[in-house]
């Protein structure tokens, strides 16, 4: 037994284990540590090592500190075990992720049943904004000071620390959201049930709820105003207090162009916008993209616009806008592609022109407003995430984000996921059942909406920043999404194709089809709820036994039709297999052409299908009848009628899509349709895929073909010094050029390098290769040092065959995907410059590592795509020359987009090394030089590369 009544005021452990590896199956326990303690007192203490009778790795001793000789020495688990058990006793367990440590316990036979309680879950939801919940750096915000991090019983102590703190936090919320999180908790399995049941009933028995783990320092203890009603106690008045009511623009009827000399103005020394702009600087490329931005804007033209790295694009293009929206009273959209950009924009430029333009002469009266706009799927609904909290059961992840919300609502204005930090994939699962993206229909809670709260701002706001994907998702909605606008610009244009791709087609996975049917008719399906709502309302008999025939109707036809779907994805996984057992490829994808469609095998798959279509034909009649039997009982005391009503309309629109997007992939492709099917490794889950072989004539007639005026931008839109290339692909026709370089002195500031004695990339010996380039690179330059790989596989195969010799010289190895993600990486790369980070995929563009962060930039091979991936196959087949009109274009943007990450500012300094000798060898070598900055070039051999790396980022700059 605990020893107190109220669990609070008694005796807790607090819990770490170190090990070799993840897997409590495989790896074994090496360190314990345990701290006992009452309130703030330490009642007693507890650590041990132990010997795993194996050898540790190189990456544990380095990880742990925890030396070979030192476990070889120590007692075997079972020993430690002994005095542990006792040490613990039945008092409450508390750790960091406890659910690890717990499951590494009992995996050595130890099964503790003791309550628990876990601080990553504590942080998880009471600080819902942070952006990391690792022990070592949520203590640190919290004060807490950490030592020595991954030591056994340090991480206990930092543990019962962080505990202390978070409860001070948990006892400190209002009545109503502590009660509310202990409803949630009872409902589920969370871990934090036995913590937020003894906070609870602690308030409750003191009629004041003081801190139960502090120094006897009492928070405020109020009871719930009388405004709070409605959703879970939440103050709806409060929450629709916050949103900015603002009236939305109206575009002046005369039409005032912008002044360029007004814009050639406030781009040089001594005016506002300088004085406005830390760090600024006169360039005389920005005045001229700035200029050329406003002259297409007052013409009603097209512009596409190439603007190197320190040209300061994004001004140049935001400063003529804002002028015209400010003077006709009009909204400007302007489109990313990456989180990063738009960051930029919204807190660091955008606000920087807003004050200047404030302190400009002849700028049209008015403050510039602005604002973010996103897809449904990012903002929360009020009324799903009441509905889920109502649920009789609820799953831990469930229970958890339920309950991070409700702290997030105290503070949020938007409703915006992007405040929230999910952590995790586990965690963030439940958001699709709470956000706008699956409520359609409904018109918030109260009259609090962040979807139309979003959307209201964006009306009223003359720059509205939105990404590619809400661009082209706008596309599909028949432009409902953003609001009206005649002036577009898209910044990173070089990713529209790849967007367009992507939005213009659909996936759709095997298991899309499982999740419909769960909606329907799982534990807490839809048909569930509505029998429940009906068989308790007062209606009228005739409306009961008709919802109630409709919901036996639909019950009785769900197990048919999940035999026919996995019948028919089985029929489909057996071709893929036999297809990719013909081309004698190990492939995870394979494309679906009218080849494949003439094969025997294709009618069987028809036929099958052809069951699936009349079933969900079926499913649909009857959803469409039990949409019909909820209509007009907005008097009737149905439990959540509104949404019982908005869930059944959505998944009738779910079953609509599935039923065309499978009769589209197998019976009736689009002769524009590129269709293939990925098989998910060793699950064999299949997903369909389809995408259109051109994108151009849909955004010339959905995008383009709609605005007054459409620019283009990115610092890599042209290959071997043209446009040709992604006009072609995107359809911008008719459309002004302006190709402008760097300010930068390119020369004196990169040195590009390549080995001319490099194995082929076909070679056995290239792997080698690459690996003794960036060993050899990363001690010349003391670190520093960056590597890009165009595969996951070859960046893990180098990580592994460097990291030991690295580590033994004092350098640091990141790979991406081994060692953390990606921002991760890279603020351990900026903290400890002896460090090689190894990246791929989102690493060769959008990542900024400007001044003396990144010396030398090793791009592993030229950045050619997939000859076999589906799109690319079928988009090559359109042309005659496919590899020099097509593969090769596109390598080159690519390799631009990572020749970029080295220099950044005008006084880096930095080294380019080109581990592929194609560059120079073959005779497209020279469109990939000619497309890269004019900087110095030499070509060496391997043995001489540390040689050039050291005299080039030693020597004092020119």
């Amino acid at each position: 037994m605990v020893e107190d009544s109220r669990p609070l005021d008694g005796v807790w452990v607090s819990l770490d284990l170190e090990t070799t590896g993840l897997s409590a199956d495989d790896d074994q326990i090496i360190e314990v540590g345990a701290v006992k303690f009452q309130g703030r007192q330490t009642l007693d203490t507890f650590q041990r090592l132990v010997n795993p009778h194996q050898r540790l790795s190189s990456f544990t001793t380095r990880y742990t500190g925890i030396t070979q000789e030192e476990v070889d020495a120590a007692q075997p688990f079972s020993k430690v075990a002994i005095d542990l058990v006792p040490f613990i006793g039945s008092a409450p367990i508390v750790g960091h992720n406890i659910a690890f440590d717990l499951g590494f316990l009992a995996s050595k036979g130890v099964r503790l049943s003791n309550p628990r309680s876990d601080t990553w879950d504590l942080a998880f939801v009471l600080l819902p904004g942070r952006p990391e919940y690792a022990l070592a750096k949520i203590a640190a915000s919290l004060g807490i000071t950490h030592p020595r991090p991954h030591r056994a019983f340090e991480d206990a102590q930092v543990t019962r620390d962080l505990f202390l703190k978070l409860a001070d936090l948990a006892a400190g919320l209002d009545v109503s959201t502590l009660a509310e999180m202990e409803r949630l908790a009872a409902r589920s399995s969370w871990v934090l049930s036995y913590l937020l049941g003894g906070l609870q009933s602690h308030g409750a028995t003191r009629g004041t709820r003081s801190l139960p783990l502090s120094t006897g320092r009492q928070a405020v203890g109020t009871e719930a105003p009388s405004s709070q009603v409605g959703v879970t106690g939440l103050d709806i008045q409060a929450l629709r207090e916050r949103f900015k009511h603002t009236r939305a623009l109206r575009a002046n009827q005369t039409v005032r162009k912008i002044d360029v000399g007004q814009v050639d103005a406030l781009l040089r020394e001594g005016s506002p916008l300088a004085g406005a702009m830390a760090g600024f600087e006169q360039r005389e490329e920005q005045i001229a993209m700035a200029r050329a931005v406003a002259e297409a804007i007052n013409q009603g033209k097209r512009l596409i616009v190439e603007a190197g790295t320190g040209v300061g694009k994004s001004m140049a293009y935001l400063l003529p806008a804002a002028l015209y929206a400010l003077a006709n009273n009009a909204r400007v959209v302007v489109s990313t592609n990456t989180i990063n950009l738009q960051d930029q924009l919204l807190t660091k430029d955008v606000p920087a022109l807003v004050t200047a333009l404030a302190g400009a002469e002849d700028v049209a009266a008015g403050e510039l407003r602005y604002t973010q706009l996103k897809g449904r799927a990012n903002y929360l609904c009020l009324r799903r995430w009441s509905h889920l909290r109502a649920g009789d059961t609820l799953t831990a992840d469930e229970a958890r984000l339920l309950s991070k919300v409700l702290v997030w609502l105290g503070s949020t204005a938007t409703g915006d996921r992007g405040e929230l930090n999910m952590a995790h994939r586990n965690a963030a699962a439940p958001w699709d059942r709470l956000s706008a993206q699956g409520a359609q229909g409904c018109d918030g809670v109260n009259g609090v909406c962040f979807l139309r709260a979003a959307r209201d701002r964006a009306a009223a706001a003359h720059l509205v920043i939105v990404n590619h994907a809400l661009l082209m998702s706008d596309l599909l909605a028949g432009r409902a999404l953003i609001p009206d606008h005649d002036i577009l610009i898209v910044d990173e244009a070089h990713h529209l194709e790849e967007e367009a791709t992507r939005h213009l087609g659909f996936e759709l996975g095997q298991g899309r089809f499982d999740d419909h049917l769960q909606m329907l008719g799982g534990e807490r399906g839809l048909l569930g709820r509505v029998a429940t709502a009906f068989r308790v309302a007062s209606v009228a008999d005739t409306r009961r036994e008709t919802a109630l025939d409709a919901v036996a109707r639909i019950t009785s036809l769900l197990p048919a039709l999940r035999d026919r779907i996995a019948g028919m994805f089985a029929v489909l996984g057996g071709l893929v297999t036999e297809a990719a057992a013909d081309n004698s490829r190990a492939r995870q994808e394979t494309r679906i052409t009218s080849a494949t469609r003439r094969q025997p095998g294709w009618s069987r798959l028809e036929i099958e299908w052809e069951n699936v279509d009349v079933s969900l034909a079926q499913l649909h009649k009857e959803l469409a009848a039990l949409s019909s039997s909820l209509e007009g009982l907005e008097e009737a005391d149905l439990t959540d009628y509104e949404g019982l009503l908005i869930e059944t309309a959505n998944i009738l629109q779910q079953n609509e899509e599935l039923k065309q997007r499978l009769t589209e992939f197998i019976p009736q492709p689009d002769d524009d349709g590129i269709y293939w099917v990925r098989m998910a490794g060793r699950s064999g889950g299949l997903t369909l895929h389809a995408a259109p072989l051109h994108v151009g004539e849909q955004l010339e007639k959905l995008l383009f073909g709609q605005k007054k005026t459409v620019i283009l931008t990115s610092a890599t839109l042209s290959t071997d010094e043209t446009f040709d290339h992604i006009r072609a692909r995107t359809g911008f026709d008719d459309a002004d050029e302006l190709l402008l370089g760097s300010p930068f002195d390119y020369p004196r500031a990169a040195l590009l390098c390549v080995p001319q004695d490099m194995p082929e990339p076909t070679s056995w010996a290239y792997p080698t290769a690459v690996e003794q380039a960036i060993t050899d690179s990363t001690v010349a330059a003391g670190g520093r040092t960056m590597a890009l790989f165009t595969s996951h596989a070859s960046l893990q195969a180098a990580a592994s065959a460097i990291r030991g010799d690295l580590q033994a010289r004092g350098f640091n190895v990141l790979a991406q995907g081994v060692d953390g993600p990606p921002h991760r990486l890279l603020q351990t790369f900026l903290d400890n410059p002896r460090s090689v980070l190894l990246g791929t995929a989102s690493f060769w563009e959008g990542v900024d590592l400007a001044g003396d962060s990144l010396k030398v930039l090793l791009l592993a091979r030229l950045p050619f795509s997939v000859p076999t991936e589906p799109v690319f196959e079928a988009r090559s087949e359109q042309y005659e020359d496919s590899f020099n009109e097509y593969a090769v274009p596109q390598a080159i943007l690519r390799i631009r987009q990572g020749f970029g990450r080295l220099i950044r500012t005008k006084t880096d300094r930095g080294v380019v090394v080109i581990l592929d000798r194609r560059i120079v060898s073959r005779g497209y070598g020279k469109k990939f030089l000619r497309s890269l900055p004019r900087v110095t070039f030499k070509t060496c051999n391997l043995h001489e590369l540390s040689r050039e790396i050291q005299a080039w980022t030693t020597a004092a700059h020119p």
